[in-house]
Parts: structure tokens; sequence; C-alpha cells
């Protein structure tokens, strides 16, 4: 089972490519909706609370609603780089 620092990881490198994609701004107002996540202003992933999946299935779902494939393509590649952590 994967811990809180493969998830803060991935979801780190998840937000930080969406920042290049979707702007900044929205990538980061998107990724602060999800209870339990804490970042910093340039994607980084402080804390996460709660269960780290629902988590990022939260955000990886706030990115596909805007970006659909893109953020479909994105997560499957982070998916094969944590291969700890679980799919969606």
């Amino acid at each position: 089972m994967p811990d809180h620092e493969e998830y803060k990881k991935m979801l780190t490198d998840l937000i930080q490519k969406q920042m290049v994609v979707l702007g900044p701004n929205i990538a980061l107002d998107k990724a602060r909706k999800i209870p339990g996540l804490q970042l910093q202003d340039d994607g980084t992933v402080i804390d996460i609370t709660g269960d780290a999946q629902m988590v990022l299935k939260g955000v990886a779902n706030e990115y596909m609603t805007l970006s659909g494939q893109i953020a479909q393509m994105t997560l499957n590649t982070l998916l094969e780089k944590y291969p700890t952590v679980k799919g969606l």
C-alpha cells in the first residue's frame, strides 16, 4: 500500500503539469477545492488529510472536467511513474 509521501509526490506532479496546461491560477483553484489537500503556490503538496486516494480522485476529476483527455493522459503517465499508487 502506498504511503502518503507517494501520493504527495504524484499529486504534486499532476498539479504542476496541469499548471502548465491550464495555467497556474486555474490549476491551483481546482486543486484547492478538494478537501484534505494543502498546497503551496508552486503546486507542491504540503499535506494530505483523510483518504489520499479520494483526494487524488477528486483532483483528477476536477482536471478531467476541464481538459478531459489531456488530464487523463497525464494521469495515466503518472500512474506508470508511481506504480504503488492505486489507479482510479
